[in-house]
């Protein structure tokens, strides 16, 4: 015959202890991957906001460069009444002394 001994109270406090960390770890586990989760789709939300403003900027350097081309300066040039010789290349400044 078994003798049946009473657990001690340590005994029961220590049981009930693992038993609530096993849920906690469980529970954290599953918060911790949710706010992963979470993180990703605002990382994926912001690399494609950056690579929409990315392909912005290049159409605006295109918009830039096409603006600033010699084709264009000549044309608006005419327009306002002034005259663009190719051959001659010179350059103006007025207000700085001579050193």
């Amino acid at each position: 015959m078994k003798n049946k001994r009473k657990e001690t109270r340590f005994l029961r406090f220590s049981k009930r202890l693992l038993v609530m960390s096993f849920i906690v770890f469980v529970v954290g586990i599953v918060a911790l991957n949710s706010y992963e989760s979470t993180i990703n789709v605002a990382c994926n939300q912001l690399e494609k906001d950056i690579k929409t403003i990315e392909s912005d900027i290049d159409g605006l350097d295109m918009k830039k460069l096409e603006l600033a081309s010699f084709s264009r300066i000549e044309s608006v040039a005419e327009a306002k009444g002034y005259t663009y010789k190719q051959n001659t290349a010179t350059a103006a400044v007025v207000g700085v002394p001579e050193e």
